[in-house]
């Protein structure tokens, strides 16, 4: 199995680190691509801009071209006047501009003095052959050099001859400009990436802090430390869970003290019969005659401590039984007003003995899904309870009722009443709101224990009103059918 302590934790397994390098690529990634498209922007930007600088020129150029004609242009004082006016052009531009006939055959170059000339040479590629055609074309050529090329179709409209002026522009300001641009917003997008960077680390660790501290408190409590508890100290997720951790771990305290306090009463309530036995033995020992009359006593002392720890000792393996949530029930339909009257003509001998009335009613018939025995002994106990805490006189009053989902059985009874204080516990193993009477009633302390455990074992619930010397009302609520 996995145990490794979140102190030992690899980095790469550590929550802070997967949280800061998903928020990183979350917002770098992000930067980056927001750079690639910024600067693909300005880039067109820039390009657009030349080429509506140059475009309208290119226009001009090749209605020059066209107001000559190509045939005309084969003559030495059209041709002249043609390449005077493309040398301004070029020179105020600062470009280079190219003529070509219908033949694709270059008749004019700007760079006529040049030594890379292109006059008298033919040029067949993709944007003259659609100038030719009648469309113009805008082509960029990256590498050593960035140049741009604008074609513009010239028609001759005389002759209908068709020909193309082109502009040559290098662009090389405008991809050095942009060089600037995109280190400027490296350095920029570096700068916030780093920010970034900081505001994450900051960020997980503000929320993995608090969760180290839950591991922390779990941890010292898997080692035994139950009083361990987690500060509240916001209002958020880990409030709640903090909350809720703090409120499992003040039951499970409650559920080690309660371990506590049956071990300790288990132990007491058969050391008390076990002492008195061993006593009474130890009397009869110590004597080497005993009269009869002396030894049937104590043999029947013993006999009434063993039966106490017989009753007991069946009582616990009662509530150990009912307690086993995942054992099975007997479920049966079950009549609760017939269940109910068994239970009253059972128990009415030990009130007529007390002198206590046991009282009847029966608001309507009602029919339950229920294993009949075992909740015949949680509501008998209860009975039995209240005629046991009833004084001479009094009575313990039953009703049977229902609504249309949930029966309904009152107890109520006229007897010594429980303390505000004392209700909650009373359903507790052993526990005795006063052990002295309790103890010389004969009962074992365990009959609410098993009486609340087989409620619940059936969806159900007690409910206990109760004052002191005015009695008390048990309301058991039982589900009419299995869900």
């Amino acid at each position: 199995m996995w145990a490794i302590t979140s102190d030992k934790l690899p980095w790469y397994h550590s929550l802070r680190w997967r949280l800061a390098i998903i928020f990183i690529a979350l917002s770098i990634v992000p930067l980056l691509v927001f750079n690639v498209i910024i600067m693909a922007f300005i880039q067109d930007y820039f390009l657009n801009d030349r080429i509506s600088e140059l475009s309208p020129r290119a226009i001009v150029m090749s209605n020059i071209v066209t107001g000559f004609t190509f045939d005309g242009l084969q003559q030495t004082a059209p041709l002249l006047v043609l390449q005077e006016r493309v040398r301004v052009e070029s020179a105020e531009l600062g470009v280079r501009i190219i003529v070509i006939d219908d033949n694709a055959r270059v008749i004019e170059d700007s760079n006529v003095a040049a030594l890379d000339s292109l006059i008298g040479q033919t040029i067949l590629n993709a944007e003259v052959i659609n100038a030719l055609s009648g469309n113009d074309s805008v082509y960029l050529q990256r590498g050593e050099e960035n140049v741009l090329f604008i074609t513009v179709s010239a028609r001759d409209e005389v002759s209908g001859r068709v020909g193309a002026v082109m502009i040559v522009a290098n662009v090389d300001d405008i991809f050095e400009s942009l060089s600037g641009i995109r280190a400027q917003l490296y350095l920029y997008s570096l700068a916030v990436g780093l920010l970034v960077i900081v505001l994450v680390f900051v960020t997980s660790q503000r929320l993995i802090t608090p969760l180290r501290q839950i591991v922390r408190t779990v941890q010292r409590m898997s080692a035994g430390q139950l009083n361990q508890r987690i500060p509240i100290t916001s209002r958020d997720e880990y409030s709640i869970l903090s909350a809720t951790f703090n409120d499992m771990t003040e039951k499970l305290e409650q559920v080690e003290r309660t371990r506590e306090e049956f071990v300790s009463n288990v132990s007491h309530e058969l050391k008390t019969p076990l002492t008195a036995i061993k006593v009474l033995s130890e009397s009869i020992l110590s004597q080497e005659s005993v009269p009869e009359e002396v030894s049937r006593e104590f043999m029947q002392d013993i006999n009434s401590e063993v039966d106490r720890m017989v009753n007991i000792t069946n009582d616990l393996l009662a509530l150990v039984k009912v307690e086993q949530r995942e054992q099975s029930l007997n479920i049966a339909p079950t009549d609760i007003n017939a269940l109910v009257e068994d239970i009253l003509k059972r128990l009415s001998p030990l009130a007529e003995e007390k002198k206590v009335v046991l009282l009847y009613e029966e608001v309507r018939p009602v029919q339950i899904d229920a294993d009949e025995i075992k909740l015949a002994l949680a509501i008998s106990n209860i009975v039995e309870n209240g005629i046991k805490y009833t004084p001479r006189g009094g009575t313990v009053k039953v009703v049977v009722d229902s609504d249309h989902q949930s029966a309904f059985i009152t107890i109520q009874d006229t007897g010594i009443g429980i303390p505000e204080d004392e209700q909650d516990k009373i359903f507790n193993r052993f526990y005795r709101v006063d052990k002295t009477r309790d103890r010389d009633t004969g009962g074992t302390g365990l009959g609410l224990a098993i009486s609340r455990s087989t409620v619940l074992l059936h969806d159900g619930s007690i409910r206990i009103t109760s004052k002191p010397d005015e009695g008390s009302v048990f309301v058991l609520r039982i589900p009419l059918r299995r869900s």
